[in-house]
């Protein structure tokens, strides 16, 4: 079993695409001693802007249910520009087609809530 010693993400930037509290608390607790550079948007709106701001984001770590701009609108927006950044969707309602709708749109990984500490550094290193 990894240690989270076992991650050194230095040097790479991710965009964690949340509304909410709870899970950005979790996300900064597990991602801060990886030395990643962390980016913060609460909806898909901050989101489009933050990666207008921003050319050096690796990975974004976006949720689906979002206000306003869905998280699956924000994937749509995300692909008409750029086809290489990798895009790791998580969710805690996972409906009836809907990892196979994120990969359809070009989502590179998948992840459910409760977000594993194992599987979410996992996914991470791979889309690195």
């Amino acid at each position: 079993m990894s240690t989270l010693n076992d991650f050194d993400f230095s040097g790479k930037v991710i965009l964690i695409v949340e509304d909410a509290e709870t899970s950005n608390r979790f996300y900064n607790a597990a991602l801060s001693r990886t030395n990643a550079k962390l980016l913060w948007a609460i909806d898909g709106e901050e989101a489009l802007e933050r990666l207008k701001e921003n050319d050096d984001i690796d990975v974004v770590l976006l949720d689906l249910s979002l206000p306003g701009i869905s998280g699956f609108d924000v994937l749509k927006n995300i692909r008409k520009s750029d086809t290489a950044l990798s895009v790791i969707v998580q969710t805690a309602y996972v409906l009836s087609g809907e990892e196979s709708a994120c990969y359809e749109l070009g989502a590179n990984d998948f992840i459910t809530k409760p977000i594993m500490l194992d599987q979410l550094l996992s996914s991470l290193q791979k889309h690195f």
